[in-house]
């Protein structure tokens, strides 16, 4: 077995990274918010830093080895699976195996790392409230949070009341780290814009980061070159320039949209459908010839024979135009298609959790569909006379989150926690714009029995 001896880690620390570690250091700062660019590495300290912080604290104050040792920290993100899927790879990539040991739940404790057997970490998210329960009676030393930018002021309060650890009857010196992006929150509020004793900002920057792609830089302005705003938050690290840089779809687009007229676009006529999940959400199916809705019909939950048969009806009735419906497989919507494609429709499937087409910089297909409508918009490529209060504002609330550096939609569960109902119309017009080049022109359109053609159509999934 390999001695568990303190890996040297430090000396891979960056300059803002270090700068970020000697802030922690210090004994008249609390806390240190490390953020602002994407790629500033700052996952990857909070992961160093917190082991180290626990390293040294068992050999200061001499904990022996121990089958129940102290647990002195928690580190974590507002969703438990997102730092299991995000934060907690970069532990295991970055502090060697030998060092730890990863332990389950037990009655007490939440799951935890144990370092040597004589300190633990514990670990998870704030999304369930036994955990946070458990947060009133446990006693940290520290705490850190990865994507500190989507907890709320609520659940760092608890965090912060957890901070009251002693060792051997002695307080300890009590540090709170959290690393984010740059975002409108209680972040901003404490940290940037006002200055508050014991509290210190130290700004990430993808420049200072030596170990990421050479075309980092590219990929980034490739992926918000209509958002100047994010450019100046995930490039530059600026907490300053942000107007709601992580809403995907800005109000003033659509507006700008209703005005707009497009002559030289051709005609590119298919009929979209977001079928409904469950419950009190709504099947809705747009009929559009571009980037405009043409016809809208809502449908609440209802049967699979009962969408397709109005599917088919309405492809009949427009020259038997294709079909656009999203389905994750094996839901209701693949139900629809494969009715669809009984009755001879063609059918086109769009597939929001596959694998984007851009997968070196989209988590899946529905973030690459977003992202492309917002870029449409943001550009002028959109005519949007037909729109209603409701549309404007479900496409207006989906944010952006930045996961392992790749971009995601927030989940359709957050939106709706927001909303009080599921974005399905949003989800449809975005379909609507994320088709247009995937159909043919009115007069390219195939014949209903050109079964070859069809097939070979239908099997253009997104998968």
């Amino acid at each position: 077995m390999k001695k568990k001896t303190k890996p040297n880690l430090k000396a891979e620390l960056t300059i803002r990274q270090a700068e970020a570690w000697r802030a922690l250091q210090d004994p008249g700062i609390r806390e240190v918010l490390y953020g602002g660019a994407k790629g500033g590495g700052k996952s990857w300290l909070l992961c160093v830093w917190a082991y180290f912080y626990a390293w040294e604290t068992a050999h200061k104050f001499r904990l022996p080895k121990s089958s129940h040792p102290p647990h002195i920290g928690w580190i974590g993100r507002k969703q438990a699976a997102d730092f299991v899927q995000t934060t907690l790879e970069t532990w295991q990539r970055v502090i060697p195996s030998h060092c730890y040991e990863l332990r389950a739940a037990t009655d007490r404790y939440p799951r935890h790392i144990c370092i040597d057997n004589r300190v633990a970490i514990d670990y998870g998210g704030l999304d369930r409230q036994e955990n946070i329960s458990k947060f009133n009676s446990a006693e940290y030393a520290f705490v850190a949070v990865d994507q500190a930018e989507e907890t709320t002021r609520d659940d760092v309060a608890t965090l912060r009341a957890s901070l009251r650890m002693r060792l051997d009857d002695k307080p300890m010196s009590y540090k709170a780290l959290w690393t984010a992006n740059p975002a409108q929150c209680w972040l901003k509020e404490d940290f940037i814009d006002k200055e508050i004793p014991g509290y210190r900002f130290i700004q990430a920057l993808p420049g200072d980061n030596p170990y990421l792609p050479e075309d980092y830089e590219h990929t980034l302005r490739a992926a918000f070159e209509h958002r100047p705003d994010l450019l100046e938050a995930y490039l530059h690290g600026s907490w300053q320039a942000l107007s709601s840089a992580d809403q995907i779809i800005k109000a003033e687009w659509l507006r700008e949209a209703a005005g707009r007229t497009l002559i030289s676009y051709p005609d590119r006529p298919r009929i979209c459908c977001d079928t409904a999940g469950f419950g009190d959400d709504e099947t809705v199916i747009y009929y559009s010839r571009k980037t405009d809705i043409d016809e809208a019909v809502f449908m609440p939950y209802t049967r699979t024979t009962e969408i397709s048969s109005r599917l088919a009806a309405m492809s009949f009735r427009y020259d038997n135009c294709p079909i656009v419906v999203e389905s994750t497989g094996g839901d209701l919507g693949q139900g629809v298609i494969d009715e669809l494609i009984c009755q001879g429709r063609t059918v086109l499937k769009y597939c929001p959790q596959g694998k984007a087409e851009r997968a070196e910089s989209f988590g899946n297909m529905r973030a690459e569909a977003w992202s492309k409508a917002a870029r449409m918009l943001s550009k002028g490529d959109v005519s949007f006379k037909n729109q209603d209060s409701l549309l404007v504002n479900q496409l207006c609330t989906p944010r952006y989150r930045f996961r392992s550096g790749r971009t995601w939609v927030e989940s359709k569960e957050e939106i709706k926690a927001r909303l009080g109902r599921s974005p399905d119309r949003a989800d449809c017009y975005v379909m609507v714009l994320w088709s247009y080049d995937r159909v043919p022109i009115a007069e390219d359109i195939w014949l209903e029995d050109d079964t070859e053609l069809a097939e070979s159509y239908v099997f253009q999934s997104v998968l």
